[in-house]
């Protein structure tokens, strides 16, 4: 793009500190506004420590990627439909979600403070982030124009937390010992299908059955974001009202969507009090047992 010997150019120069200053300021933007979204949904104080650390080595992760096609192998995308959806899930998805797994499980899966699902949903959200940001920085300069972040900023940075809540979920699944590394590398297979999936229909000229794939991240994570938040046991103050599902009978907060279970949205219409289990109204004080509700 530029010769050696335009380099002491003036205007030349001025171009090329413009270009950078854009990149950096305006490749930062996207991932810092959806690194506050999660962030304002955590049920404990932000630990900034473990999110810039995690945001750092998430955004490192990109040269695990470029030293992957450079040193390791580098395919080329085959013509046939099915082949490029192949190429996309693996070489393209399974590739970049493993690396932003790896970057979480050197930065923050050490630390006594990741104990939880919300920890492993927090810190893969921050690796995905820094990932993207570094992602959109290539993009400007690239294509030499900042303005390419406007449909990025909207659907691929937030579809990158997305994908990586997926496995992020099930690695804080695995911290509380209540799931197995298989459930993990499972997790990861799922972030990769999507991945290359939601890539694949962009690439094949399919905009609005990429934006189902994205609709469909957005709910499940949707859905992650709250359970994490429900059943973080940092929580401040949890309801002791509950409910039952109807479709697998099991008892949920009063403030759930959808059964932490199964996941269903059909819940019975009467609270019952968490103590003594008998019906119990949203007051300040269940009138069986005498137990506060707030």
């Amino acid at each position: 793009m530029f010769t050696l010997e335009s380099r002491f150019n003036p205007a030349l120069l001025g171009s090329v500190v413009s270009l950078l200053t854009q990149a950096l300021v305006w490749s930062w933007i996207p991932g810092i506004f959806w690194l506050s979204f999660v962030e304002t949904r955590s049920p404990q104080p932000t630990i900034w420590r473990r999110l810039l650390l995690t945001f750092g080595a998430g955004a490192c992760s990109v040269l695990g990627v470029r030293l992957f096609h450079q040193y390791v192998a580098d395919p080329t995308m085959p013509d046939h439909p099915l082949g490029s959806l192949a190429y996309f899930c693996v070489v393209v998805g399974a590739l970049e979600e493993s690396c932003k797994m790896l970057a979480v499980l050197l930065a923050a899966w050490p630390r006594r403070d990741f104990r939880e699902t919300w920890d492993g949903l927090s810190c893969a959200s921050a690796a995905a982030l820094g990932f993207a940001t570094a992602e959109n920085f290539h993009y400007v300069m690239n294509f030499e124009d900042a303005s390419v972040l406007i449909s990025r900023s909207l659907s691929a940075t937030f579809v990158h937390v997305a994908m990586s809540g997926i496995w992020g979920f099930a690695l804080g699944l695995r911290k509380q010992k209540q799931a197995g590394w298989g459930t993990v590398l499972e997790a990861l297979a799922w972030a990769s299908i999507f991945h290359g999936l939601y890539d694949w229909c962009l690439t094949q000229g399919w905009p609005m059955a990429a934006l189902l794939v994205f609709g469909g991240l957005a709910l499940i994570f949707r859905q992650r974001l709250q359970e994490s938040y429900f059943t973080s046991s940092r929580r401040r103050a949890s309801s002791q009202l509950v409910r039952e599902c109807r479709a697998c009978h099991g008892l949920g907060r009063s403030e759930y969507e959808y059964c932490p279970q199964c996941g269903q949205q059909q819940w019975e219409a009467q609270t019952l009090c968490l103590a003594c289990l008998k019906s119990c109204q949203e007051t300040r004080t269940c009138p069986h047992c005498q137990r506060s509700l707030i």
